[in-house]
């Protein structure tokens, strides 16, 4: 009930709970106590309380609205509870009370079973065997107990309890403010009483986290079996008054039992209701009510606005914790409502229904509306109706059948719904019957006003006609709006064609023509098509010859009129060898050429034909000159009969003109009489050449020297197109001969072949360096590279097995024999050794250290030779903090001399410190600070990773450090290149430069299982990354830009020490302006090319700004 009421403060864990559970039942077990007597105290039971219990919230329960039906002769009355008689406590049986045992589970008692196992307290202990046993301790089987409990009151007229949930601690006795009666009793300790074995069972078999649900409840009282009140409950227990329950007779209480109970209480009239037992985490309560206090219910005739009403009530005496049956309606029905039960709150309560009172009841009545009939009919004598609806009292009807109103037409006319009417009423008293507030049954009767009829006028071409034009319905007296005159037609005769003149009535003359418009209809009527003769026209003709079998054009021209035409733009006449013609005009038909006449001035009277007349126009012709196919210049044109002039011969070098020529014979001047096309050819001139092949060996002495034949080519052919098919490598004596082009020797250096050259073409034995090092060629002259072989002894490579590893350096270009500036050992083929020891043998070192990207000047033989085991054990100790050394020299590999910018910044002069940085970034910024030589060492522009691209802008450097194991991908092949960069793999991509990394751990607390673990210690170790405060590293937070400028700045001993270590005319940024931010002088480092000077300190000191290189071109 009262977990607001001062228990103690909830255990958090509950762990702490079944320790001093555990701990309370070992004592007991020891001293014969009962647990309970000492966890009181405590606030700990016998049951452990869940892990998180809450505390219950004070909340007031809905009123009960139990309905039941009385019988007739009980109405009205309240009925006594059959628990007690008025005015005593029920109290339990103690005789019913059994033995009882704990519930704890850790003693071995158990709490699910419904027999005693108090004398079967077998507890298992797991303590040493020197320890006291519970199962030692030998208990009277006999001793009966009962579970101390706080019994608490409902302060008389609350509402009924619906639950066993808390109904706040102030409505309960006693509480902070009354002991209720019985001294040093309040909130925290309640009336003292008991349970009895069953009582404390079914609490526990109940208990819930939620108040609300908590324990065993039953409004009516819980069953006596269960309990064993409080022999004195002060304010509630009789003997504690005086007789008439008047005078409370307590000396020692201090309280004022009528401020709390109301000053109608009287103990002689009140009995308490047991009717909750639960546990709490303060112990164990049961809660009661008080019936017996005098209530009233109160009935409310609740009229609200009903017209002609007041409102009157009428209140009946009761008693708390009676049964109280509801009465029948004792107030007037109003006008035009029937009576619909009694309410409270929303919730009905039937007439006759009965119900537990704890206080004072206020039931108010429902009245519900009579519904009228509302009838709409066709007419006053219509027997059947055309729809009705019930509608409350002054209510209003939603219905209005108008659809189905209807009245037949007449002579004169047709009838349209006009609206409604009350019945008994004029026509002209329309009303609305929606808009009538009904108050008695009403009838509307329908209204229709009366349309004029309609008659039909046609329109037909004739008298006889069978079909009319057409029709048109029209009001009785009205006018027709139709005039269908565009419909009608009469066929042409030989004399005259006919137009529409206008209409007559049917059976007059044509001349009494009339307006159906104008024409008021008073019956059917038909009107006829009348018209007027039109006299015919005549076809004028236009032709291109006499014989022509088209026509140019025609044109119909009334008679005596003047044609409007003229198609001379169609005239045309076919040019033959010697003219084109043009058109001069027309001519009638069958008349002279000479005799020209001018149609559109000509009056027509019959058909008629002109005939078009042309003049001559000499013609031109053109002559085109080709040569070996191809057209030289645009065509030259000459009129007719002109005299043509030959061009002088083509010009072409390294070739002989042929002269021109008009189809098989040499051209001539001539007169042209039709297009003509002359042609010319070349022949090709011829040269002589020789190629001869030189061979050398792997000691660069010629061996070989093969003297080729003469031949012949063209004059001007492009030279190395003469040798191209020997440019390519050769086969001798079963041996490959790599072909050189840049030692390739041509006569004068000739491109073009103007004159007898001799060619030198050039050739080295290539079997060294493939795949097979030893056995197969690489496409590089074996003269010219230097055989690197890595040998092992007494073990193997740590990826298996001990044959020698040969690897072949170019030291010379292969195109054209010139030195090459940067000749390495490739990092990426240096084999991986010293896990693999023979038996007996330990790892060892190399003879000559092969260290990757450092310079080759010769042949070179690496033997890494594993060391014999000695007998005298190895040293260990790998617990220590390993001594930091920050290294003197930049990793391999990597440029520290030259500070070129490797960070450019944004084109609003912001460099964004604080921002993440990507993987691809990364993997720039460190292939831009590889020295020149290793990374044309290593350049490569394929990779095996799934995302990323042949074109991808970073694409370069990833697969370069890649190759070089700087770089990896995930074990899905991907290597993720927009993913931003975490810590760990910054700190791993820097340490992989390390080849003498020390990758003694270090005392990151977080890093013992990581991935990176050995990468992360190297960084460390050098001094080039730092943790946090807390001991952590958090290898798996993501790096911010200014971050990794600070671990590259470190890498590469790139140190200013202060602001007025740089320049002056360095870029600066808005972004990073604070000199005092830790990354300052990092950011400016990053982002600025310069020259500088080391200070004694190692720190450095800029002493004049620089070019920056182009990064885009090597990235390419």
């Amino acid at each position: 009930m009262h977990a607001d009421q001062g228990g103690i403060p909830m255990l958090k864990k509950n762990m702490r709970k079944r320790l001093l559970a555990g701990a309370l039942a070992t004592i007991m077990a020891l001293t014969m106590c009962p647990t309970w007597a000492l966890a009181g105290d405590e606030g700990i039971t016998t049951l452990p309380s869940p892990e998180d219990q809450m505390s219950v919230v004070d909340s007031t329960s809905a009123e009960d609205a139990i309905q039941k039906t009385p019988d007739a002769e009980t109405q009205g009355q309240t009925e006594p509870q059959d628990t007690a008689q008025a005015g005593q406590i029920e109290n339990p049986d103690p005789a019913q009370a059994p033995s009882g045992g704990t519930d704890i589970e850790e003693t071995g008692n158990n709490s699910n079973s419904n027999e005693n196992d108090s004398q079967n307290n077998d507890a298992v202990s797991n303590s040493p065997a020197n320890t006291i046993s519970v199962q030692e301790v030998q208990i009277d089987r006999a001793w009966n107990w009962q579970q101390e409990a706080k019994y608490f009151v409902l302060l008389p007229n609350r509402d009924k309890p619906t639950s066993g949930e808390s109904q706040g601690q102030e409505s309960y006795l006693p509480n902070d403010t009354s002991d209720g009666g019985v001294t040093d009793r309040d909130n925290f300790k309640g009336y003292k009483g008991y349970l009895t074995a069953k009582g404390k069972k079914i609490a526990d078999k109940n208990y819930s986290i939620y108040d609300a649900t908590n324990g065993y409840t039953k409004i009516d009282g819980v069953e006596s079996e269960y309990l064993d009140p409080p022999e004195n409950l002060g304010f509630f227990t009789k003997a504690n008054w005086s007789e008439d329950g008047k005078t409370y007779i307590k000396d020692s209480n201090p309280s004022d039992p009528f401020s709390v109970l109301g000053e109608n209480f009287n103990v002689n009239n009140i009995r308490v209701v047991w009717y909750t037992i639960k546990y709490q985490v303060d112990g164990y309560h049961v809660d009661g009510y008080v019936a017996g206090v005098p209530v009233k219910v109160t009935y409310h005739s609740n009229y609200g606005t009903i017209p002609g009403t007041t409102d009157d009530s009428r209140e009946v005496a009761a008693m708390s914790g009676d049964t109280y049956t509801v009465l029948d309606n004792m107030f007037t029905v109003p006008t035009g409502f029937s009576f619909g039960g009694w309410y409270v709150d929303g919730n009905k309560y039937e007439v006759g229904s009965k119900h537990l009172l704890m206080t004072d009841l206020h039931l108010y009545a429902k009245w519900i509306p009579n519904p009228y009939t509302v009838t709409w009919k066709i007419s006053e004598d219509a027997e059947d109706s055309l729809d009705t609806q019930a509608v409350n009292y002054n209510g209003y009807p939603t219905k209005d059948p108008k659809d189905q109103a209807s009245k037949a037409s007449d002579a004169q006319y047709d009838y349209r719904f006009k609206g409604w009417k009350l019945a008994g009423t004029a026509d002209t008293a329309l009303v609305d019957p929606k808009e009538r507030a009904v108050t008695a049954d009403v009838t509307y009767i329908a209204v229709f006003e009366p349309v004029t009829r309609q008659y039909t006028v046609t329109w037909k071409n004739s008298d006889d006609a069978v079909d009319p034009l057409d029709t048109q319905a029209v009001n009785y007296n009205g006018y027709p709006t139709k005039d269908p005159k565009d419909q009608a037609s009469k066929a042409s005769d030989a004399q005259y064609t006919y137009e529409f003149a206008g209409w007559k009535l049917v059976g007059t003359e044509d001349t009494a023509l009339v307006n159906p418009k104008e024409q008021a209809v008073t019956a059917d009527v038909t009107y006829i098509a009348v018209f007027k003769p039109i006299a015919r026209q005549y076809t004028v003709t236009w032709k291109n010859a006499d014989d022509a079998v088209n026509a140019l054009d025609t044109q119909t021209v009334a008679y005596n009129n003047k044609p409007t035409k003229d198609p001379k733009d169609q005239a045309s006449k076919a040019s033959d060898a010697q003219y084109t013609y043009e058109f001069a005009g027309w001519k009638l038909a069958g008349t002279a050429d000479t005799a020209l006449v001018d149609p559109t001035t000509i009056a027509v009277v019959k058909d008629v034909t002109y005939i078009a007349v042309f003049k001559p126009i000499t013609r031109q012709y053109t002559v085109t000159y080709y040569v070996d196919g191809e057209k030289q210049g645009d065509e030259e044109t000459y009129n007719y009969g002109t005299l043509v002039k030959i061009r002088g011969n083509a010009v072409k070098e390294g070739h002989t003109f042929s002269g021109w020529k008009i189809g098989s014979e040499a051209a001539k001047d001539f007169e042209i009489k039709s297009n003509v096309i002359i042609q010319g050819f070349f022949t090709q001139n011829t040269k002589h050449y020789t190629i001869n092949k030189h061979f050398y060996n792997e000691k660069d002495v010629e061996v070989k020297a093969e003297n080729g034949e003469t031949k012949t080519g063209n004059e001007y052919a492009l030279v190395a197109e003469l040798y191209k098919d020997d440019a390519v490598n050769q086969t001798v004596d079963g041996k490959t001969y790599v072909y050189v082009p840049g030692l390739t020797k041509v006569t004068d250096n000739l491109e073009k072949l103007t004159k007898d050259v001799t060619i030198d073409l050039y050739y080295y034995l290539d079997v060294k360096g493939g795949e097979k090092p030893d056995e197969t060629g690489n496409g590089t002259p074996d003269a010219w590279e230097y055989r690197l072989a890595f040998k092992v002894v007494n073990g193997e490579w740590n990826n298996g097995g001990n044959a020698d590893i040969v690897v072949y350096v170019p030291f010379k270009d292969y195109k054209n024999g010139d030195e090459l500036k940067y000749v390495v050992v490739p990092i990426t083929r240096i084999p991986a050794v010293g896990d693999k020891p023979n038996s007996g043998y330990r790892a060892g070192s190399w003879d000559t250290i092969p260290v990757g990207n450092a310079k080759v000047e010769k042949d070179t033989v690496f033997t890494y030779t594993y060391a014999r085991r000695s007998s005298s054990g190895g040293g260990g100790g790998g617990s220590r903090k390993p001594t930091v050394t920050i290294p003197d020299n930049v990793p391999t590999g990597l440029n520290g001399d030259d500070h070129y910018a490797y960070i450019v910044g944004y084109p609003d002069s912001t460099v964004r410190p604080q921002n993440g940085i990507t993987r691809a970034e990364v993997a720039t910024i460190f292939f831009r600070l590889l020295t020149d030589e290793t990374r044309n060492a290593n350049s490569t522009k394929s990779n095996s990773y799934s995302d990323v691209a042949a074109g991808a802008w970073y694409n370069h450097a990833v697969s370069t450090l890649s190759a070089m194991g700087i770089v990896k991908g995930d074990s899905q092949g991907k290597f993720n290149p927009n993913a931003p960069i975490t810590r760990a793999e910054f700190a791993a991509i820097a340490a992989r430069f390390d080849d003498k990394a020390n990758t003694a751990a270090v005392d990151f607390s977080d890093i013992a299982s990581h991935w990176a673990k050995n990468e992360i210690s190297a960084a460390a170790n050098n001094g080039w990354i730092n943790g946090y405060t807390d001991g952590t590293f958090r290898p798996n937070n993501k790096i911010t830009r200014a971050e990794a400028m600070t671990l590259v700045n470190r890498v590469l001993k790139r140190l200013p020490e202060t602001a007025e270590d740089l320049h002056n005319d360095m870029i600066k940024w808005s972004d990073n302006s604070d000199t005092s931010a830790w990354y300052y002088l990092a950011v400016q480092e990053a982002t600025n090319s310069h020259y500088y000077d080391i200070k004694e300190n190692k720190h450095e000191k800029w002493s004049k700004l620089r070019e920056t290189r182009d990064w885009t071109e090597l990235e390419k």
